[in-house]
């Protein structure tokens, strides 16, 4: 049987402890035809020392650019069909790559994604969206343990929102316009995939099977930072160069949708703002940038926002008992 060759990217940062994990998940792969590729983005501990133990490891240091450079680097040197990128403090189940592989080739798909555990007792993204009414929308054609969606419901969900991180990800090489854009702070991998879907029709598949480990660091790009650091930098400025980015490939609707994202951020920032210190300037900034994107859904999240300060406010004895 003929086994198309996957390229494995792992970009790492003085994580040398974790990627001794990373690694370890890899070589358990059931799947055989794996290039492994690790780039060290400028580690300043044991990284280089530590994978001179791994002779089929093939490893290229770079300066700290951050992961999507390191990314970019291992894709100049990956030669496989099929290109995946684990980071470097998660793991893959055995047979992650042998299902993905599987379900790309049967059905002819651009990528897949698949869910995960993590190592703390929250669930997942993945998991979170798929028990909300909208979610079901996108799983409506089933194929044993995949769903599978089509080029319209694609473009749908990752303008929602964007259920697949990075080590989520298997992706067809044909399939890609772009690397990973290295402008970005956090959203690296959800511009990766916008640039495929907007750029020509992409079949996808998911799995709400946990077949992955995602490990909880506090120097994660989004899972270790604070809601306000994240809202900022993700949904701040990463959401505003990806509005950017495609404005001219959006619909009318589809831009309404961008732009009411924007207000929702701008909205929650406040909002965060204000808890830590009260009324400033940068607060008032973020509600008239809000207002400016969408004046509807921004009055009526203000509202909301105001109602919910003046009950807390008022009454904390009612909600403490409401809690309990």
């Amino acid at each position: 049987m003929h086994h198309p060759l996957v390229s494995v990217i792992i970009p790492t940062y003085n994580r040398s402890a974790l990627l001794v994990k990373a690694l370890a998940s890899v070589r358990a792969q059931t799947y055989p035809a794996i290039q492994l590729i690790v780039v060290d983005d400028g580690s300043t501990d044991n990284t280089r020392e530590l994978l001179a133990g791994y002779p089929e490891v093939e490893y290229y240091y770079q300066a700290n650019q951050r992961q999507a450079a390191a990314r970019n680097k291992g894709l100049q040197y990956a030669r496989g069909e099929f290109i995946a990128s684990l980071d470097s403090d998660d793991t893959w189940e055995p047979d992650f790559l042998a299902k993905s592989i599987n379900c790309l080739v049967q059905h002819q798909l651009d990528f897949v994604f698949l869910n995960h555990h993590r190592d703390s007792r929250n669930p997942s993204h993945l998991s979170q969206l798929a028990t909300q009414s909208w979610w079901r929308r996108y799983m409506r054609q089933p194929a044993g343990e995949w769903w599978l969606l089509s080029p319209t419901l694609v473009r749908r969900l990752f303008l929602e929102t964007c259920p697949a991180p990075s080590s989520a990800l298997v992706i067809r090489r044909s399939s890609m316009v772009s690397n990973w854009n290295e402008r970005m702070l956090i959203a690296d991998d959800w511009c990766l995939i916008l640039d495929m879907v907007m750029n020509r029709p992409c079949k996808a598949a998911f799995t709400l099977q946990p077949s992955w480990v995602k490990c909880m660091q506090r120097d994660n790009v989004y899972d270790g930072r604070e809601n306000l650091e994240v809202i900022e930098r993700l949904g701040l400025h990463d959401g505003m160069l990806l509005a950017e980015r495609f404005a001219g490939q959006v619909t009318l609707a589809e831009r309404r949708l961008l732009q009411r994202q924007l207000a929702t951020h701008h909205l929650n920032f406040a909002h965060l703002l204000w808890k830590r210190g009260g009324h400033s300037g940068q607060v008032r900034l973020s509600i008239q940038k809000a207002f400016a994107l969408a004046p509807l859904q921004s009055s009526y999240h203000g509202a909301t926002m105001l109602w919910l300060f003046l009950r807390n406010r008022f009454r904390p004895d009612e909600l403490a008992s409401e809690s309990l």
